[in-house]
């Protein structure tokens, strides 16, 4: 990793409703160093610890490249020429604020998590991309077009998210201790995941402030352990993620006026990893409810994609060779660190 002091760089950040994720780039597409923090949604999360999600997650990715002394540093980089957010309900003011005094001389700049995640999965051409995360939504391009649909949060939207799984799953839990719905393994892995001895105590645990989104998002990894141990019930629940996923998708692609055309549709975020019950759920109905739309997996995740915009507002015109290059300096994947239920607060 260079630590040229002379290097024109620029980071992308990209949060969701579990980490953000900070990458430094240079302009010739090569990923000098990643960074985490914590969620910066200030609808869920104080606007205070947002901003320290985000400089820490800055401060990480700089540190990792040899041009910060830490996570506390109080150092500015007059290097970094853009520094682009991925990050929905996170203010352009708490931005500034937090990042201003390590950035002085850049272009900061906060958009909807939308843009990150198209250009990661898709960075090259027009089609739909779906994510799913703690929240869901979709975005699109097609023919100079650009739409998004979900994001509706956890009140009256983000089906098949990792909120939306967590929720099913604990309504399934109840459903089999009232005996209204079939047994499930899920009852004794809550039980044992979330510390209560008795059943009826889970009520109780669900309305405290100890199950917050993040936490109850988290529930998705036991859920998923769950299925492969042969849980019909929470295979089901993963099954009906992946459709209702795909029914966002594809209500894009006729917004769009793309089902009639091989519109390229794909999925990205922590719930749909390749392999996934989920993703060959959506794969399937997808295929099902769209015949001609072909599925195209996601090349980058989304903090690559905020990388690449940052790369954009400084003026790079993005080719092969950048695309190329982010491919081969890429050496520790963001999906190889997920958030597990344990860091949540969540015992194993």
């Amino acid at each position: 990793m260079s630590n040229d002091p002379c290097q024109s760089i620029s980071i992308g950040v990209d949060s969701g409703g579990t980490k953000t994720v900070g990458c430094v780039i240079s302009s010739d597409g090569a990923v000098l160093g990643l960074g985490y923090g914590g969620p910066t949604n200030t609808l869920f999360v104080p606007d205070r610890d947002a901003r320290h999600a985000v400089r820490e997650a800055v401060l990480g990715a700089l540190s990792r490249c040899g041009l910060a002394g830490g996570g506390g540093s109080q150092e500015a980089f007059p290097q970094v020429r853009v520094v682009y957010l991925s990050a929905p309900g996170f203010p352009a003011d708490s931005a500034e604020r937090a990042l201003r005094p390590v950035v002085p001389e850049a272009k900061i700049v906060v958009e909807s998590d939308a843009y990150a995640a198209f250009r990661g999965a898709l960075p090259q051409g027009d089609g739909v991309v779906v994510l799913s995360g703690t929240g869901s939504f979709a975005c699109g391009r097609w023919r100079g077009r650009w739409v998004t649909t979900g994001g509706w949060g956890p009140l009256v939207g983000d089906e098949g998210s990792g909120y939306w799984i967590g929720v099913e799953a604990l309504k399934a839990v109840a459903r089999a201790v009232d005996g209204r719905g079939p047994a499930t393994q899920l009852r004794d892995i809550f039980r044992r995941a979330l510390h209560y001895s008795f059943d009826k105590e889970l009520r109780h645990f669900i309305y405290s402030n100890e199950l917050n989104r993040q936490r109850i998002a988290g529930l998705t990894l036991l859920v998923t352990q769950a299925a492969k141990d042969g849980d019909q019930v929470a295979r089901d629940i993963l099954e009906r993620a992946g459709k209702e996923l795909a029914v966002l998708g594809c209500s894009l692609v006729a917004c769009l006026g793309a089902e009639k055309e091989p519109c390229a549709i794909s999925a990205t975020g922590g719930v749909m990893r390749p392999g996934s019950v989920v993703l060959e759920a959506f794969r399937s109905e997808v295929e099902r409810m769209m015949p001609l739309a072909r599925y195209v997996p996601a090349r980058f995740q989304p903090w690559v994609g905020a990388a690449l915009r940052a790369l954009e507002l400084d003026g790079v015109k993005i080719t092969d060779g950048h695309l190329a290059r982010l491919e081969q300096s890429i050496v520790c994947p963001v999906e190889l660190q997920p958030a597990t239920p344990l860091k949540q607060g969540i015992a194993p």
